[in-house]
């Protein structure tokens, strides 16, 4: 029973220290101590040093001896590997989803943007990167690109694709108004491609709208992140992107670049990201 208990406090401060860290009250290099994080929550330091353990198992924390945990530092390497993932992973949750479409799961996606129009009204006139709006928003960015991959019917390709997108959040959460609420499910004009070309069962048009809607994402995070870098040279290939529509990525030289920057060639984001 006491071994329940205290697994359930350590689940309690992963949770809050991890919504943290994904609406970027918790930015790159900014260190939290466990005896800080146990007297805030009022638990003990065990729980607090489970759930910051957990979570640099999970690669958001950072353990530094004699100064506690800090908050994991962002570089082009970790954005690369993510978005080389994430994009094999939508498309094919996409050409699966296209194939397995019914008019339930358009009821469905109705619904849920009806429920999301109504979030955004509620929050409507309020900082874009107020806590509550970061986390309500994303979540509602995250839920449309779930349940494409929940249509699949591949539960693991689900919970794979809802693991890189929390993965992804911390970036976005640095990024000043990176979200705008008229940009939730059917308001944004690439999710509703991708909505209607997997409605029409069209899975080359899906899986060429979701390859978009992401080297458009990537464009926006490096920009942001990442001004400087990479440094300007031939255009270099996007491995595995080709294959999946050649045509998309030409023109985007520097998005291009970040994706297919070899190992060990980091841009980090830390305290400079914070000057």
């Amino acid at each position: 029973m006491k071994d329940a208990a205290h697994g359930g406090l350590a689940a309690m401060v992963y949770t809050n220290i991890k919504a943290r860290i994904l609406t970027g009250q918790a930015r790159p290099g900014h260190v939290l101590a466990a005896h800080q994080i146990a007297q805030e929550m009022e638990v003990s330091r065990t729980p607090a040093h489970e759930a910051l353990k957990r979570l640099v198992a999970e690669g958001y924390l950072v353990a530094q001896p004699r100064v506690g945990y800090t908050v994991t530092p962002i570089n082009l390497d970790e954005i690369r590997d993510l978005f080389q993932i994430r994009i094999r992973l939508e498309c094919l949750a996409a050409e699966l989803a296209a194939a397995a479409f019914t008019p339930a799961h358009a009821s469905a996606f109705e619904l849920a943007h009806a429920n999301a129009m109504s979030e955004v009204q509620r929050l409507e006139g309020r900082s874009p990167n107020d806590p509550e709006v970061v986390e309500t928003m994303s979540g509602l960015h995250r839920q449309f690109h779930q349940m494409i991959a929940g249509i699949s019917g591949n539960g693991r390709l689900t919970a794979m694709i809802g693991t890189l997108q929390d993965e992804m959040q911390r970036f976005w959460a640095l990024v000043p108004g990176y979200l705008s609420q008229s940009y939730v499910f059917f308001n944004d004009p690439e999710h509703q491609e991708t909505f209607d070309a997997i409605a029409a069962k069209d899975a080359d048009r899906a899986r060429a709208s979701v390859v978009r809607h992401l080297r458009d994402n990537l464009r926006t995070l490096f920009d942001a992140l990442f001004p400087d870098e990479p440094p300007s040279g031939e255009p270099i290939d996007l491995p595995g992107l080709k294959e999946f529509s050649h045509r998309e990525t030409q023109g985007d030289q520097r998005v291009t670049e970040v994706v297919a920057r070899p190992s060990g060639a980091v841009g980090d984001v830390g305290e400079a990201e914070q000057a």
